[in-house]
């Protein structure tokens, strides 16, 4: 859980400030599900102190925070902090349970008019690809078609049939293209943007070390996850292609999307010098199996017998 939206702060360092289950009263409350207050924080031995520094600095003295949940499903935390003394009453309670019962409500209201304008602009796109693999599509082939029975007549004629074979190449090269923007174009919203967050992943590692690192999608239609396990995900493949940079030695690197048997897996594959005899995994690659073991998900990690090391991650999807 992270906090987006905050009102009222002096300092500016709590919007986007990462809160894990469990700690500090926000932690708490979002793992527990039920409205919960502290009515001196600092002497509080009820919650994890991990925020400290940060609530010392806006002063706040006290701090209530309730669930959002909206059909039973938890969506937030509502959380107030006054910055003087005092207790927190029943009146004070039921107030802010009401304030979080609307913010669910609007959130819910929100995300379902999200997906609506999603759906819409998803089925316009397919409409568009459909059209587009129709007539353009169509129109490549014949040209590509048309191009190379040319150039079997112009067999006598070695520049005549030179120029045929780029042209004939060129509407190769523009046939790939145009299937590629369909896939896109075909794609859901949330399978197209994690495959573009995948892209840049690629595209910042190349920057970042100056090794090629390609991404391949190997489905026309790549499946769509919720958030929760998307963020999972990226977050393990940026572990992966930092664990190459640090310690692969590679001139090349492939991180490859795929889905089969209702599981989706991404692989980070480079040609370094692979593992050790004697390696063991590191804190890193430990936290993020435990990752996706939560969600009914394997990381694992082996040399390949060619060169190179295979870093392997499978979701159920």
């Amino acid at each position: 859980m992270s906090l987006e939206q905050v009102v009222g702060q002096r300092t500016g360092t709590l919007r986007g400030l990462r809160v894990p289950p469990g700690t500090g009263l926000t932690g708490k409350v979002h793992r527990s599900g039920r409205a919960e207050w502290v009515d001196d924080y600092f002497g509080s031995a009820e919650i994890t102190h991990t925020f400290d520094h940060y609530i010392a600095a806006e002063g706040v003295r006290r701090l209530l925070a309730v669930p959002l949940v909206r059909e039973g499903q938890q969506l937030g935390v509502l959380a107030i902090g006054p910055r003087r003394d005092g207790t927190f009453g029943d009146r004070a309670v039921e107030r802010a349970s009401q304030v979080a019962t609307l913010a669910a409500l609007a959130l819910s209201i929100a995300e379902r008019a999200r997906l609506t304008r999603e759906t819409a602009v998803h089925e316009e796109r397919r409409r568009l690809a459909a059209d587009l693999h129709d007539s353009v599509g169509a129109l490549l082939f014949a040209i590509g078609s048309g191009m190379a029975n040319l150039a079997d007549s112009a067999s006598a004629d070695p520049d005549l049939r030179a120029r045929l074979d780029r042209l004939q190449s060129q509407a190769a090269d523009a046939t790939t293209a145009l299937r590629e923007s369909l896939r896109m174009l075909r794609s859901s919203p949330a399978a197209l943007a994690l495959g573009v967050a995948l892209r840049a992943d690629c595209a910042a590692f190349s920057e970042r070390t100056g090794i090629p690192a390609e991404l391949v999608v190997l489905d026309e239609d790549p499946p769509e996850l919720p958030a929760s396990r998307s963020d999972v995900l990226l977050a393990a493949v940026r572990e992966a292609l930092l664990n190459v940079e640090k310690h692969a030695h590679a001139s090349a690197v492939t991180v490859s999307v795929g889905r089969s048997g209702g599981l989706l897996t991404v692989a980070v594959h480079d040609d370094g010098v692979g593992l050790g005899p004697d390696h063991e995994p590191g804190l890193g690659l430990t936290k993020t199996a435990e990752a996706f073991g939560r969600l009914g998900g394997s990381v694992r990690v082996v040399s390949d017998p060619d060169g190179g090391t295979i870093w392997r991650a499978q979701l159920p999807c």
